[in-house]
């Protein structure tokens, strides 16, 4: 995996919930999150920079449409994959 696809992952994850595309400004905003947060892993500073983005919290699992479970499950396998290379 790529840090492309990493990236693209967070996106869709937002554009989801959000019914929108994100504008280039909006990617950089999110990146911007992602490094800026200190958080201990890749997962967490992506959850912490799509909470941020948002101004709100991620459903809880139990709340979670099928595609957004979906999402996330995709977004964490490629956090785990970019942490551990």
């Amino acid at each position: 995996m790529s840090r492309e696809s990493f990236r693209t992952s967070i996106f869709n994850i937002i554009e989801y919930l959000n019914r929108y595309e994100l504008s280039d400004t909006g990617k950089k905003l999110v990146l911007h999150y992602f490094n800026e947060s200190r958080m201990p892993t890749s997962y967490r500073k992506a959850i912490e920079a799509i909470e941020r983005y948002l101004h709100d919290s991620l459903p809880e699992n139990d709340m979670r449409p099928p595609r957004l479970q979906e999402l996330i499950a995709l977004m964490a396998k490629e956090a785990e994959e970019w942490d551990s290379e």
